[in-house]
């Protein structure tokens, strides 16, 4: 009877655990289509867009670019900025325009909150 106790108790710690990351990450898909909410207003729903971020690749990096590409639906986003059009998506704070230079893009809109959306220089 014990045992049975004991293993009821884990089962729902576990379940406790698992719906607490399932809130958090739901937090981090709401949070970015938030963010990203004014670009698509502006970049065409057929775009074909490229991303620049200052957050590693791996980790935290891949799980804002998937939820970036979700967010930003129908529009292709790719990790990329060999692109007409590049997504901006930064955590720290930077000059952005400076930033678009080191990359042959100049600075379209700054949309607040580390959402810029640049454009190549012809």
């Amino acid at each position: 009877m014990v045992v049975v106790s004991l293993l009821c108790l884990w089962g729902s710690i576990e379940s406790f655990d698992l719906e607490s990351a399932n809130r958090q990450q739901s937090s981090v898909v709401s949070t970015q289509i938030m963010r990203f909410e004014p670009v698509l207003s502006v970049v065409p729903a057929g775009a074909e867009l490229g991303y620049l971020t200052d957050v590693p690749a791996r980790g935290a990096g891949l799980a804002l670019f998937l939820t970036a590409q979700y967010a930003l639906a129908p529009r292709l986003l790719e990790r990329s900025p060999a692109h007409e059009w590049v997504l901006g998506d930064f955590r720290r704070a930077a000059d952005f325009a400076e930033v678009g230079q080191l990359h042959g893009l100049h600075l379209q809109q700054d949309f607040g909150n580390g959402v810029v959306l640049f454009r190549k220089e012809h």
